[in-house]
C-alpha cells in the first residue's frame, strides 16, 4: 500500500509562478484551494496549499526544502501541517476536495458524482492518484480546452499522449474521437498503473493503450508513428529538447498540443519548434500557463537560416 505525507500550509494569493513550478518538482501532487476571499471583490486572498509527497521522504528535510522555496519567493512558512495518509485515505480525501469540474464540454468527476453529469457533456471519471492530471491545474485545463476546440476541426485516427500522468488527456481524446486509437506513454510506473485504471474506469481500454516509456524515441512510439495528434503536457526544457523528434513523430498535417511551460518560456518553445518545421496555430493562456497548438505542414518548407516570425493567433 502506498503511503504519502500530506503537507498543508496557507499563503497569500496569488502564488508566484516560480514557486508553483518548484512545488510541482518537489511533490508528487499539488492542490491549491481558496481559503479566504476578498469581501468586496470576491478575489482570492488566502490560499491553502496541499502537497502529497512519498512517505519514504524525511518530513523534517521536506520542511527545510519547502521553507527554502518559499524564501526565494519572499514568503515565509508560518505553520506546516504534516499528516501521514494511507493510500485509501488520501485518494478519498483528494477526490472529495477536488469535486467535479466543468472544462469546456468536459465534466471531470469522481465516482461519487456520476449522477451529476450534465446532459451533452463529455464525462471523464478520475479518482485522485499519485499521477499528474486531475483537471485542476491550469496546464491540464488548457489542454482540455484546446482539445475541445480541435474536436470540430480534425478527425485524428492515431493519437499520442506523451507523459500521460493520470491518463486524462488520452481518455479525453478517445471520448472526443470514437475512431481514434490512442497511445499513452509515461516513464513513471506509478503513473502507468493509475492511467490504466482510469482507462478501464472510463470504458476506453479497447482504444487506449498505456505503456511505460520516455520521449518520442521509445520503442512503443517508434513502432506506431506517425501520429495525427500529439499531446505533451511536460515542462519547457524537454519540449525544447524534443522539438525535432516531435516533427518526425507527427504525420504531415498533424497537430500537437504542448503545455507545462510558463508564459516566459513560450518564446523559446515556439522558436525550437519553428526551427523543426512546425507552425503555430493557436495559444490558450490559463493564468501564467500557456498551451500551444502547432501543426506540421503537409509539404514541409525549406528551413530558413533565420526563420521569419509567425504570429500566434487562434486558428489563424
Amino acid at each position: 500500500m502506498i503511503r504519502v505525507w500530506r503537507l498543508a500550509f496557507v499563503l497569500p494569493a496569488p502564488l508566484p509562478p516560480l514557486l508553483v513550478e518548484e512545488l510541482e518538482t518537489l511533490a508528487e501532487a499539488v492542490a491549491v484551494y481558496v481559503q479566504e476571499e476578498d469581501a468586496a471583490t470576491g478575489a482570492p486572498r488566502v490560499l491553502r496549499v496541499e502537497l502529497l509527497v512519498d512517505a519514504a521522504r524525511d518530513p523534517l528535510a521536506l520542511r527545510d526544502v519547502l521553507a527554502g522555496h518559499l524564501a526565494r519567493s519572499g514568503l515565509a512558512l508560518d505553520h506546516l501541517a504534516t499528516t501521514l495518509l494511507a493510500e485509501r485515505d488520501w485518494v478519498r480525501h483528494a477526490t472529495a476536495l477536488r469535486g467535479p469540474l466543468a472544462i469546456g464540454r468536459f465534466f471531470v468527476h469522481g465516482p461519487a458524482d456520476r449522477d451529476r453529469i450534465p446532459p451533452g457533456s463529455v464525462p471523464l471519471e478520475l479518482e485522485a492518484g499519485l499521477a499528474f492530471g486531475s483537471g485542476e491545474h491550469e496546464t491540464t485545463r488548457g489542454c482540455l480546452l484546446a482539445l475541445d476546440r480541435l474536436a470540430g476541426r480534425i478527425l485524428p485516427e492515431r493519437v499520442l499522449d506523451l507523459g500521460t500522468g493520470s491518463g486524462i488527456l488520452a481518455i479525453a481524446a478517445a471520448r472526443l474521437w470514437p475512431r481514434a486509437r490512442v497511445l499513452a506513454v509515461d516513464h513513471d510506473p506509478r503513473a502507468v498503473a493509475v492511467a490504466r485504471e482510469n482507462v478501464l474506469r472510463n470504458g476506453v481500454a479497447g482504444r487506449v493503450e498505456v505503456r511505460r516509456g520516455e520521449g518520442h524515441r521509445n520503442v512503443h512510439v517508434r513502432r506506431r508513428r506517425p501520429f495525427d495528434l500529439v499531446l505533451a503536457n511536460l515542462f519547457a526544457e524537454p519540449l525544447v529538447a524534443m522539438a525535432r523528434d516531435l516533427a518526425r513523430t507527427l504525420a504531415p498535417g498533424g497537430r500537437a498540443v504542448l503545455a507545462g511551460l510558463l508564459a516566459r518560456q513560450a518564446g523559446a518553445v515556439l522558436d525550437a519548434h519553428r526551427r523543426a518545421g512546425l507552425r503555430p496555430l493557436a495559444r490558450f493562456d490559463q493564468g501564467n500557463w500557456p498551451v500551444l497548438v502547432l501543426r506540421r505542414p503537409r509539404n514541409r518548407p525549406h528551413r530558413r537560416r533565420h526563420p521569419l516570425p509567425v504570429p500566434v493567433s487562434e486558428y489563424g
